[in-house]
């Protein structure tokens, strides 16, 4: 004897209730499979559009200022060949920092103090690194070798 032939209302309701489960997976796959095909489609077109990161504001070799927050005023360019390595370089005279980007190809030091003395602040800046609104007024740099 089989379990519906011994209770006829519990076996309605496990009909029910797989029949339900049947139509729960059948259309979450009518679901799942655009949506699936859809982000496969996006993923291997964003391989070959993508936007290009925005220009530098400094040429290569060279480490460049701004007077005022987010690169505005006249730029100041401190190139790595006319610049010792791992010395302290002074700022144009009379000029102070307040944006700048380091394009050397090395790690750069930016001093508050003109005479690079860590008393004052400073930080140092992988190269590539870009800083639009320095939190203290930079007055000199130190290229590092490595």
């Amino acid at each position: 004897m089989s379990k519906c032939a011994s209770s006829a209302a519990s076996c309605r309701i496990a009909i029910r209730s797989s029949t339900r489960r049947g139509a729960w997976r059948s259309g979450l796959r009518r679901i799942a499979v655009p949506v699936l095909s859809v982000l496969a489609a996006i993923a291997v077109g964003a391989g070959g559009a993508y936007a290009a990161p925005p220009e530098s504001p400094c040429p290569a070799g060279s480490f460049c200022t701004w007077p005022e927050e987010n690169f505005t005023g006249q730029s100041h360019e401190v190139g790595l060949q006319a610049t010792s390595l791992e010395q302290c370089v002074r700022l144009q005279q009379g000029a102070e920092a307040r944006s700048f980007a380091n394009n050397t190809g090395r790690p750069v030091t930016v001093y508050q103090d003109p005479d690079c003395d860590t008393e004052a602040e400073f930080s140092t800046y992988p190269t590539g690194s870009q800083n639009p609104r320095a939190t203290y007024v930079a007055r000199a740099i130190k290229i590092w070798s490595h």
